[in-house]
């Protein structure tokens, strides 16, 4: 008994190992070694190869791509009856273990397959060498090395230069050895055309004199008057509110944040020096908002003026910018606001925004609205301790989106060369706004939508089951920040209504009335410029009580980009009342449609689409007892199986019936309905 205990743990450990060193959205197989090597073909979404059977099973699991797994490989190339030119990688969806186990074995059984594998992941266990990366622990915490691997197993840098992230603050000491050569150049305002708008060596930069001509070169608003000179950011605050175009901050202690929120950002990485950042290779752009005529406390004295910019610059410049916001306060502002969705919709910016440090009065949490970061389209991010931890001192609210390591973050500072250590809900936003910038570099076709859905998708909600007290349950936001999960999550679908198809079961007219059943189609669609809907279903609620839903679940299946979804052959079954309370003629009943699909793990796509139908009050016609609007012959055969106590009568039929207004059906209304039909 006990050997067969012993087999089974080993044979479960095993089946868990492979489920969690394997790919789950590809597969290895190989031809056997007298086949012909595959003749692949991609056009119009479709693969095909020479090989029918391989095709079918192509088609039948939604695979992506094919591709040989040893392009190198020849005929010489082999290993008893492996032939490495006949290995090929499977790409689909992101699979269940089972799911993908029983796919193997389907392509195992293809009889011009030698054998088929699952693809097992090997890492190199990436470190970067900057020298202070071991003080870093928020980096490996939310899986910034693991998400490096994308870029390293390809003997490839992480990031990407053409990816902008903007420190809007107190400015950022640019000339700080780990953020000058990862620097924003506005090469729209590179006058002397030399590829660089700064210079230097060593301790020594500065602007580049050869594109200081005192002209707006790029004039992306049409005004030559604005952004003159802007070679690496702007500073609409200035010295008593005059804008310039060097946003480096005074030297002094109080100015050092912008700093250290850049360095959070885009520092430098695997430079041998300082620290890293998650998007490891991306660009500062420096946007200075304090005024420096401040010397106790620094505000944020224009930071909007800077959102905008850092939208703007970033638009016209790369056609995209993510903007980190490490301020904020109490006070909701319809100006402000406009200028966020201004900067989302038209300007494809993405607003990072620090949740708060909870009390303004005292060291403690808060559970307040903040903004900018509760605006609709900023991002918010409240701060977390070590071990997903909570550690009550920051702002928690239901506007929050994400959570961050906000305490012990270390980052540049303005002194040359120095780092410090700080807490703050500051920390937190820039730590998870340099994984929006990692993200972006590695899929730079998506928009800022697709990116900001997929980074606060794929957040852990491991944050709630660490801190299970109830009042914070949903109060951080929906996890906390996961570079490699944002990485390695295929593209949701953007499920979108289209409209719906309604059969009355129990009436001849179109109307929904009180007492009547209806069969409901709901037609959705995928938006064609996002991924697919894998196993998708919905559940159709309401809280009217005098409606009920026989079969409330459906499930949809699999919808790819610009295909319609519907619940054709499982329609929902949906019963109103017959004493439902109608006050004005019509009443607008309110349906939730809750949409799911792609589930992996803890990510799933949801979506609520809010569904509304129209009741309508019976319009009684005397005699008219099947609702065909003709009183004939039909009419009197139902009122004579109602008087004989053959069919139950509707609340209609009674009404309908009673045609000498006495509320009893009877021989008498009878004769005078064959009497109105006879005239």
């Amino acid at each position: 008994m006990n050997h067969y205990l012993i087999f089974i743990t080993f044979l479960v450990s095993f089946l868990f190992s492979n489920q969690e060193y394997a790919y789950n959205n590809k597969l290895l197989f190989c031809l056997n070694k007298d086949i012909d090597i595959l003749e692949i073909d991609k056009t119009d979404g479709f693969i095909n190869t020479n090989i029918p059977s391989i095709n079918n099973l192509l088609e039948r699991i939604h695979a992506t791509s094919i591709e040989p797994w040893l392009p190198g490989a020849t005929e010489d190339d082999y290993d008893g009856d492996i032939y490495l030119n006949r290995i090929y990688r499977i790409h689909m969806i992101a699979k269940e273990y089972k799911e993908l186990e029983n796919i193997k074995n389907e392509v195992s059984n293809i009889k011009e397959v030698h054998s088929c594998e699952f693809e097992y992941k090997r890492k190199p266990y990436y470190t970067p060498n900057d020298s202070n990366y071991n003080n870093q622990w928020y980096l490996p915490a939310i899986n910034s090395n693991d998400a490096w691997d994308y870029w390293t197993e390809l003997g490839n840098i992480p990031g990407n230069r053409n990816i902008i992230l903007a420190s809007v603050d107190t400015g950022v000491n640019w000339t700080h050895a780990d953020l000058r050569n990862n620097l924003w150049e506005n090469l729209g305002e590179d006058a002397d055309g030399d590829g660089r708008t700064i210079e230097g060596s060593g301790n020594n930069w500065y602007l580049d004199p050869g594109d200081l001509n005192g002209i707006d070169d790029d004039d992306w608003d049409n005004n030559h008057n604005t952004y003159i000179d802007d070679l690496i950011g702007w500073d609409p605050a200035g010295l008593g509110g005059l804008d310039d175009n060097n946003p480096d901050p005074p030297n002094s202690g109080g100015w050092t944040h912008g700093t250290h929120v850049a360095g959070l950002l885009a520092a430098s990485s695997n430079n041998n020096n300082g620290i890293a950042s998650t998007c490891f290779n991306c660009s500062i752009m420096s946007v200075k908002v304090s005024d420096e005529n401040q010397t106790s406390d620094i505000y944020i004295t224009d930071g909007f003026a800077g959102i905008l910019y850092a939208a703007k610059a970033g638009f016209y410049s790369e056609g995209f910018s993510i903007i980190n916001n490490s301020w904020g306060g109490g006070g909701y502002s319809l100006y402000e606001n406009a200028v966020i969705d201004e900067c989302v919709n038209d300007y494809n910016a993405i607003i990072v925004c620090a949740g708060g440090n909870g009390s303004t009065t005292s060291w403690g949490e808060a559970n307040e609205p903040h903004y900018p970061s509760s605006y609709e389209n900023s991002v918010a991010v409240c701060p977390l301790g070590n071990n997903n931890q909570w550690n009550h001192w920051g702002t928690y609210h239901e506007t929050m989106d994400l959570a961050s390591p906000g305490e012990s973050i270390r980052s540049s500072t303005n002194a040359p060369n120095s780092y410090s250590s700080w807490d703050g809900s500051s920390m937190a936003s820039p730590v998870a706004a340099s994984v929006f910038g990692l993200l972006k570099s590695y899929h730079q076709n998506w928009n800022n939508d697709m990116i900001k859905t997929m980074v606060v998708a794929t957040a852990d909600p491991i944050i709630y089951q660490v801190n299970s007290e109830n009042y914070l349950q949903g109060m951080l936001g929906n996890g906390r920040v996961d570079a490699l999960q944002a990485i390695s999550t295929p593209l949701f679908p953007k499920i979108e209504y289209v409209g719906e198809d309604i059969v009355i079961l129990n009436s001849f007219d179109e109307i929904i009335n009180p007492g009547e059943q209806i069969e409901l189609t709901l037609i959705l669609i995928n938006n064609p410029l996002w991924g697919n809907a894998i196993n998708a279903s919905a559940i159709l609620l309401t809280n009217n009580i005098d409606i009920t839903i026989s079969n409330p679940y459906v499930e949809l299946g699999n919808i790819t980009p610009g295909d319609v979804g519907m619940n054709i052959e499982n329609p929902f079954l949906i019963s109103f009342d017959e004493n439902i309370s109608i006050d004005d003629e019509s009443l607008d009943i309110e349906f939730v449609l809750e949409f799911s699909s792609n589930l992996q793990d803890y990510v799933e796509y949801k979506t609520s689409i809010p569904i509304i139908l129209t009741l309508q009050e019976n319009t009684i016609i005397l005699g008219d007892l099947n609702q065909d609007s003709i009183i004939n012959i039909l009419d009197v055969v139902q009122l004579v199986n109602v008087v004989l106590g053959a069919s139950n009568p509707s609340s209609y039929q009674l009404q309908a019936g009673d045609m000498n207004g006495d509320e009893i059906l009877n021989i008498q209304d009878i004769v005078i309905l064959i009497n109105l039909i006879l005239g």
